[in-house]
C-alpha cells in the first residue's frame, strides 16, 4: 500500500481552526494566560480580517465582542495587545502547523486509490544513549 499528498484547497472550518490554532499559539506565550492564573470575568475585542486567496469569495472583516462572568472590576493596567500575521502558505503546510489531517491518496496492493484524511505522524525520538555500560557485578 501506498499513500501520496493531495494538494487539496483548505476548507473554511480548516481557515477558522488554523487561525484559533495561530490565536491560542501567540496567546499560550504570555504569563497572563498561564494555569495558575484565574480571572472572575474578562471582556475581550477580537479583530479578524480573512484574505482568501485567488478567491472570488470577499474579504471578511469582523469585530468580535467577548464578555464573561464578572466585569465590574479591571485591572487598570493597560490590555494586552497581540497582533497575528498570517502569511499565505500551500495548504498542507497550513495543515501540518495546525495539527489538523491532510488529505492522500492510498493505493492498495491490487492497485485501487482513494482518498483518506490522515494526520501526519511524529517524528519518533531516539532512545536515550547510557552514558556508561556498566557490567553487572563490575567494579
Amino acid at each position: 500500500m501506498s499513500e501520496v499528498s493531495i494538494a487539496k484547497p483548505l476548507s473554511g472550518p480548516e481557515c477558522i481552526e488554523a487561525c484559533l490554532h495561530a490565536l491560542k499559539t501567540a496567546l499560550s506565550k504570555d504569563d497572563r494566560f498561564m494555569n495558575h492564573v484565574a480571572y472572575t470575568g474578562f471582556k475581550a475585542t477580537i479583530d479578524f480580517k480573512f484574505h482568501p486567496a485567488m478567491s472570488f469569495v470577499p474579504d471578511v472583516e469582523r469585530t468580535v465582542e467577548v464578555v464573561e462572568g464578572d466585569t465590574e472590576t479591571f485591572d487598570p493596567n493597560p490590555p494586552y495587545e497581540e497582533h497575528i500575521e498570517l502569511p499565505q502558505r500551500p495548504p498542507n503546510q497550513v495543515r501540518e502547523e495546525a495539527d489538523m489531517p491532510q488529505p492522500v491518496l492510498v493505493t492498495d496492493k491490487d492497485g485501487n486509490g482513494h482518498e483518506e484524511w490522515k494526520k501526519p505522524g511524529k517524528t519518533p525520538k531516539l532512545p536515550a544513549i547510557p552514558k556508561h555500560n556498566k557490567v553487572k557485578g563490575a567494579a
